[in-house]
């Protein structure tokens, strides 16, 4: 048998995303190991204003540019793809981690002492949500991760949690750091890339490139410092007679794909449902806190958030706080979540600074501008930081 000529595979690498180098040698290497070779386009992920690429974005340049999408972040805990993607098996593992001077005790958050000072960037939502469950620590909030790295070189803080992905950078750079993972829902992540169905032969390509790279132990090296990906049971999927690990921890969000593993799009099936599947807003607050709420977050929040509240798509220095976006209901946050996070954590200069009257109408105040109607009762604190209503966007 005669194998075809060798193929050129186009590859689009996020030149935003601190791992770009490592997915470019991961590609190239599998591609390699199969007798092909990657032309890479790089594009910037961070999108218009810094607030990330729409979901729908990486269907077009699947569709038009890329045959591959390298180095996306699949939540292992709760998996889901942007729409009309699917999902090579998983090269990597990354995720949140704990952030220590390197030769610091490597003591688990909980065991510090109370009151002991743990930053945090603005932007890592997912890990800002630990502190709810670790109440004796002194939260310190940073607008970026650069920032919180200069806190913890100063002592002025004993940890920081952050995305491993960014901290690598300051490593690679000399800085003195040591690093633990954090375990628990939204903390692990598997890195993927995606595809189009009509590039599912470059897919193969890739998929069976990866097999041979793990079967001959190289793959471990080329991924360093990341992790080898992470699954949740012994199940494989296959490419031919080659075995593949799943893409993602292994649950009844999978299905089996042309060999590959995809992901179900539990956003785009939310979304399905249209008005006839969709559960009406319930009314969790009153009209007059919410017009209190608007002037509160005007004066402690529209600063970072942007007056509108779309965020970094404004310019502004904080992430957006409506739209499906911010409430897209495969990150199953609560509004519980949220709540605690505005109460807790802001403002990012102060965190936990303002009254709970004010926490409690700026809350009624995001939960109207994401679509929630006002109702008789209203919003109580006890209430909102216990609430396991579901955090989602009722708007237009």
């Amino acid at each position: 048998m005669h194998r075809a000529a060798a193929a050129v595979l186009n590859v689009c690498i996020d030149e935003d995303n601190p791992t770009w180098a490592m997915d470019a040698r991961v590609a190239r290497a599998a591609a390699m190991s199969q007798g092909d070779s990657v032309k890479l386009a790089r594009f910037a992920g961070y999108g218009k204003g810094g607030d990330g690429l729409p979901p729908a974005r990486f269907a077009k340049m699947a569709q038009s540019d890329c045959d591959l999408i390298m180095g996306f972040p699949v939540d292992v805990s709760d998996p889901h793809l942007p729409p009309n993607v699917k999902a090579t098996s998983a090269y990597a593992g990354t995720g949140f981690i704990v952030v220590r001077r390197r030769g610091s005790p490597d003591t688990a958050l909980g065991e510090l002492p109370d009151g002991t000072a743990v930053g945090i960037a603005e932007l890592d939502t997912y890990a800002g949500l630990l502190f709810q469950s670790h109440p004796n620590l002194v939260m310190h909030v940073y607008p970026k991760d650069s920032l919180m790295l200069e806190a913890l070189r100063a002592h002025r803080i004993a940890a920081g949690l952050a995305w491993q992905p960014a901290i690598e950078q300051a490593r690679l750079g000399g800085a003195p750091l040591s690093i633990a993972m954090l375990t628990g829902k939204h903390m692990q992540w598997n890195l993927v890339a995606l595809y189009a169905p009509q590039s599912q032969e470059a897919a193969n390509v890739f998929g069976r490139g990866l097999y041979e790279l793990a079967s001959e132990k190289r793959l471990d090296r080329l991924i360093a410092p990341y992790q080898p990906a992470s699954t949740a049971a012994a199940a494989s999927a296959a490419i031919g007679d080659h075995p593949l690990k799943p893409a993602v921890a292994w649950s009844t969000n999978l299905v089996l794909s042309d060999g590959l593993v995809k992901v179900a799009d539990k956003a785009a099936g939310a979304e399905a449902g249209t008005k006839k599947g969709r559960r009406k807003a319930p009314a969790l607050y009153t009209e007059d806190q919410a017009t209190k709420g608007a002037l509160a977050y005007y004066q402690n929040c529209a600063m970072c958030h942007a007056p509108l509240l779309d965020g970094q798509a404004a310019g502004y220095t904080g992430p957006a706080l409506k739209g499906r976006e911010f409430a897209d209901p495969s990150y199953d946050f609560r509004i519980s979540d949220i709540f605690n996070f505005v109460a807790k954590l802001m403002p990012a200069a102060t965190p936990g600074s303002l009254t709970r009257e004010q926490d409690v109408q700026i809350m009624a105040f995001i939960l109207q501008q994401n679509g929630y109607p006002a109702g008789h009762d209203e919003l109580v604190y006890e209430a909102a930081e216990k609430s396991k209503v579901p955090m989602r966007y009722y708007g237009k």
